[in-house]
């Protein structure tokens, strides 16, 4: 009864061991999942909303002309700026900053820069007092000029005959530089806007000589925001949990870890085993014959206390005692009509 009560114990504490060793990788898995999950809840307020815009546009003055009809001026989209037939054109510049809500006072500081240019060959920055020879350069944040394609051509003409240099394509690039201030009732704004234009001369095989003005209207918008973070309270519970359960689970896994040990059999080695089995029934071994066979299943089965009270009752009956192993038990038994006699002992006893 002691050994069966021993066995029980071993099973259940093996059982356990499994489950617990389970639970304990399954809450360790919490913990790594709760950890990637953010303790903070970000959002994002637009407490003011901005943009800068430049527009420029023209007027391009054209000679006579035939491809045409002999049009007199031509606007953005009505058709290309053939160099041939263009006299000048009338270039403007509009900037305009929205704000929403309203800045409270606001302040604008404006540089244009004209540069002269024949892409990878020279470049010439003009003087405040060219620009305005050349171009006709007039106004402040909001600006005219005024290009003579004759006049751009003769410049050209003079600096390629210092540098030695054939320009075939040559640009006029305007750059402002608009710096903005702008107090409103969240932040101020201070910002710079640069809205470049390029007006290119260019020479092409299947397009011949022409001007082309691009990226006309220029925008840059913004916003002024706050961020709010809010902390996840589930998200620290969830934490918590993970590590009573953890630390639960742990040290349940070592108490079953420990049961598992305590009544786990030592296996011991074939040629210990056997010489224990040699030891036990030296005594009687003119009464024990080795089988293969399990016991069979009687009526009555009689467990005996000793192999000693076995031998004496084998002798009664006359009977020779088998000898059966059952996984790790040994068993001893006599068979007398529907009555068994045993005597069954485990080598590899708990520690």
């Amino acid at each position: 009864m002691l050994r069966l009560k021993q066995i029980n114990v071993e099973k259940l504490a093996k059982i356990l061991f499994i489950v617990f060793a389970c639970s304990t990788a399954i809450s360790a898995l919490s913990i790594y999942y709760t950890h990637q999950l953010p303790t903070y809840e970000t959002q994002t307020e637009t407490l003011c909303t901005y943009q800068h815009t430049g527009t420029y546009n023209y007027v391009a003055e054209l000679k006579p002309n035939i491809i045409y009809s002999n049009e007199t001026t031509l606007t953005p989209g009505e058709g290309t700026l053939y160099t041939a037939i263009v006299d000048h054109i009338n270039l403007t510049f509009t900037y305009a900053f929205a704000c929403n809500p309203e800045p409270e006072n606001s302040t604008l500081e404006h540089h244009i820069m004209i540069q002269l240019e024949s892409p990878g060959k020279w470049a010439k920055t003009l003087s405040d007092t060219e620009a305005e020879e050349a171009l006709k350069l007039n106004g402040v944040v909001n600006f005219t000029m005024h290009v003579n394609c004759t006049k751009i051509r003769e410049i050209v003409d003079n600096i390629d005959k210092e540098t030695g240099i054939r320009s075939t394509t040559y640009n006029i690039n305007v750059k402002p530089t608009i710096h903005v201030v702008a107090n409103t009732t969240t932040q101020t704004i201070d910002e710079t806007f640069t809205p470049e234009l390029a007006v290119s001369f260019k020479t092409e095989a299947d397009k011949g000589n022409y001007i082309a003005i691009e990226n006309l209207k220029q925008t840059k918008p913004g916003e002024i925001t706050k961020t709010h973070r809010t902390p996840l309270t589930w998200v620290e519970y969830q934490r918590t949990g993970s590590y009573v359960a953890t630390a639960a689970t742990a040290t349940c896994l070592a108490f079953s870890a420990f049961l598992y040990v305590r009544y786990k059999p030592a296996v011991l080695p074939t040629k210990q085993t056997e010489k224990l089995i040699k030891k036990l029934t030296a005594s009687y071994k003119e009464l024990i014959a080795e089988t293969t066979q399990k016991p069979p299943e009687t009526k009555t089965t009689i467990n005996m206390e000793t192999l000693e009270d076995l031998a004496k009752t084998a002798e009664i009956l006359a009977r020779p005692i088998l000898h059966a192993t059952d996984g790790e038990d040994h068993v001893f038994y006599i068979v007398d009509n529907n009555t068994k006699y045993q005597y069954a002992t485990r080598l590899n006893k708990p520690s």
